[in-house]
């Protein structure tokens, strides 16, 4: 199955982004995570890229986000800052948004396409409602 990639507008830089629904939380390159605000977490170990990780900080990340039929939406949510996070399609990997993030924007990813359609229905519909 075929993550789809995204570009995701943070701070008016286009950044590669893959959508993971295999991944609970949210990564950034620490190249890109440089002033925005921290959001303190309990320690915990991650492996990203074959590489574990001791991570003890996020940040809170506002930004943009494009449909496959090339809508924009807004979004805000807590990025963990990592040294790296590979590359695919010969692309590096600047944000990998994780199942958390996606679920949040109501993400539907028909991966009977080749690439992957990706429509943000939450987002779309303007329901990010809290129960």
């Amino acid at each position: 199955m075929a993550r789809p990639f995204v570009e995701i507008k943070v701070r008016d830089n286009g950044l590669n982004a893959i959508l993971d629904t295999g991944s609970w939380r949210s990564y950034i390159r620490e190249e890109f995570a440089e002033g925005f605000p921290e959001a303190p977490v309990q320690p915990f170990e991650v492996r990203l890229g074959g590489q574990t990780s001791r991570l003890s900080k996020g940040i809170l990340i506002s930004g943009a986000v494009k449909d496959t039929g090339g809508k924009e939406y807004l979004f805000s949510g807590i990025f963990f800052p990592v040294k790296d996070l590979g590359a695919e399609n010969g692309k590096n990997i600047d944000i990998l948004v994780g199942s958390l993030l996606l679920e949040d924007w109501g993400a539907v990813i028909d991966n009977s396409k080749a690439p992957p359609t990706v429509d943000y229905r939450r987002l779309r519909e303007g329901i990010l409602v809290e129960l």
